[in-house]
């Protein structure tokens, strides 16, 4: 439910800069990147739900204003991910590794999509 909570508030902030064009790139770009984080974050740890240790605002605001790719900057990864919010330790190198393979993994099926 957070990332339908981030996916709204993106696509209203798109809305309002450019109309329903923006609502739509907008709102995607800022659910991809949530969904990129999150995998990310349960494939380098033990913990099947990580939903309350990311910080989707953060996450919004880092991809409205560098793009997808900002998901994959250790930096936005830092700030975004709580980890006291979750029982096991983190390797931020790890999940920021994690976050570029699913990345590009996502990147790769939208061009295959687009070649068809």
């Amino acid at each position: 439910m957070i990332g339908l909570a981030l996916g709204k508030k993106a696509v209203k902030h798109g809305y309002k800069r450019a109309g329903i064009p923006g609502a739509i790139a907008t709102g995607g770009a800022a659910a991809v990147g949530y969904v990129v984080v999150k995998r990310a974050l349960k494939s380098r740890t033990s913990e099947e739900n990580v939903d309350s240790a990311i910080d989707t605002d953060q996450i919004k605001s880092a991809v409205e204003e560098q793009g997808i790719g900002a998901v994959t900057d250790r930096e936005t990864l830092e700030s975004a991910v709580d980890e006291e919010q979750l029982d096991t330790d983190v390797d931020m190198e790890s999940v920021q590794s994690e976050a570029e393979d699913e990345a590009d993994e996502i990147e790769e099926g939208s061009e295959n999509n687009n070649s068809k």
